[in-house]
């Protein structure tokens, strides 16, 4: 790590264009400076490679049509996830996660929610802002709402919510249900 701040330091000064001096101390450290010091060298740093893009071909666009008022849709302005919280956990839920979600503005014709559970999509297919989402086990689960078009192409995400799920054990010698 610590060459190549050495090295991106030393390509910044060169394509300033000052020089670049190397030495050796007594310990036989090598360093680098844009100052002179006893015993040091100039040294001559090759450019700093860049990339320029290739010049994008730009398609002419057809005339705009203008949108059915029915298929004419509002910008979702907000959407978060209510339950369950950040870092929370969560006991004994049997499999079944219940979900609240807020969405401003409401919920346009045609959309439906749905969740990424862990990364997957899951389809609820539910136009309530109260979800339930089912086979959640024990663990640690990241989830985040989604609203799903009618084709269930996903028109806006929430950010991510961390929760845990904790199951108590029949095992569990403290449980009651656990007769000697």
């Amino acid at each position: 790590m610590r060459r190549w701040l050495i090295f991106i330091c030393m390509s910044l000064a060169t394509a300033a264009g000052a020089a670049t001096y190397k030495w050796t101390d007594a310990s036989g450290q090598v360093h680098y400076s844009d100052r002179p010091m006893p015993g040091a060298v100039e040294i001559d740093l090759r450019p700093i490679q860049g990339y320029t893009a290739p010049p994008r071909a730009v398609q002419p666009m057809a005339a705009a049509q203008p949108a059915a008022p029915e298929t004419a849709t509002e910008a979702y302005t907000r959407i978060e996830v209510l339950s369950p919280e950040q870092q929370e956990t969560l006991w004994n839920i049997e499999g079944t996660l219940p979900v609240q979600v807020v969405l401003e503005p409401a919920l346009q014709a045609g959309h439906r929610f749905g969740v990424y559970l862990d990364g997957q999509l899951i389809d609820l297919n539910s136009t309530n802002p109260q979800l339930s989402v089912p086979e959640v086990y024990r663990g640690v689960h990241s989830l985040q709402a989604v609203v799903l078009d009618a084709r269930g192409t996903p028109v806006v995400r929430s950010l991510a919510v961390v929760f845990q799920v904790m199951q108590t054990s029949i095992l569990n010698p403290n449980n009651p249900n656990n007769a000697p």
